[in-house]
């Protein structure tokens, strides 16, 4: 099979045209018309990620986050990107990017973890991003150190009365927790918002007003990306080397 055959299923799912429009998805580096020889799928193309691939025998990398955001200027070797696209071009290696795309698809990373949760009657939440639904009445507290534990993720902090109780909760993975979905949530009844990347002002406005907030490591909101894209290609492509590379938060 062809490396277009693997993007057109990941596209059937997280189509090109739903990407917000800041974003920049799709094949970014490579020939989609070469034989797939195996699929790295990763949150983040890296210098270990591309060496993995190498290894395993892969020419295709699947990445939630461009590894081009915006127009490249210079092809020097002072940026670690030019380096990595220029190492994946030598070695036949394509890159795809689905972030946005997969962020908005039905199932999305917010749902994976609502799933770990038990929450029922999930829907998405904003515009087809994230996830909001139910829980069996919990605590904050408790709530939070069962998100620790499903994302292993060591750097997991609560905004709020620790002892709120909570039965409904809402969720954008990655750095969705903005003034608008912050609206959002308490405009459909959640009792907590689940985000990364909180700004001050908004963790400030939630302590002052009431609301909870449960902050949790960019990366690891978004790691279910390596299961969802996995699970996929899997499905069809059974007999296809498939690789799931977790690099990790980026801090210590």
């Amino acid at each position: 099979m062809k490396i277009k055959d693997i993007t057109g299923l990941i596209k059937t799912f997280a189509p090109e045209d739903t990407a917000l429009d800041y974003d920049n998805v799709g094949l970014l580096v490579g020939d989609d018309e070469k034989e797939c020889t195996g699929v790295l799928v990763t949150v983040d193309v890296t210098a270990a990620s591309l060496k993995a691939a190498l290894e395993k025998g892969c020419n295709l990398i699947v990445s939630h986050h461009p590894i081009i955001f915006s127009g490249i200027k210079a092809m020097t070797t002072n940026d670690y990107r030019n380096v990595l696209i220029a190492q994946a071009l030598v070695n036949g290696v394509s890159i795809y990017a689905a972030h946005t795309t997969v962020d908005r698809a039905r199932d999305n990373m917010s749902k994976r973890l609502f799933a770990e949760l038990g929450a029922k009657d999930v829907t998405a939440f904003v515009d087809g991003f994230g996830a909001i639904g139910n829980v069996k009445t919990t605590s904050l507290k408790a709530l939070a150190e069962k998100i620790a534990k499903a994302l292993d993720d060591n750097r997991v902090f609560t905004v709020g009365d620790e002892s709120k109780e909570i039965r409904r909760i809402a969720m954008i993975n990655g750095g969705g927790g903005d003034e608008d979905s912050y609206d959002e949530a308490v405009r459909q009844n959640a009792e907590v918002f689940i985000s990364a990347d909180w700004k001050h002002h908004l963790m400030l406005r939630a302590k002052e007003e009431g609301f909870a907030l449960v902050s949790v490591g960019h990366y690891a909101s978004e790691k279910a990306f390596v299961d969802i894209i996995y699970d996929s290609i899997k499905c069809h492509f059974d007999t296809l080397n498939i690789i799931k590379f977790f690099e990790g938060n980026p801090y210590n």
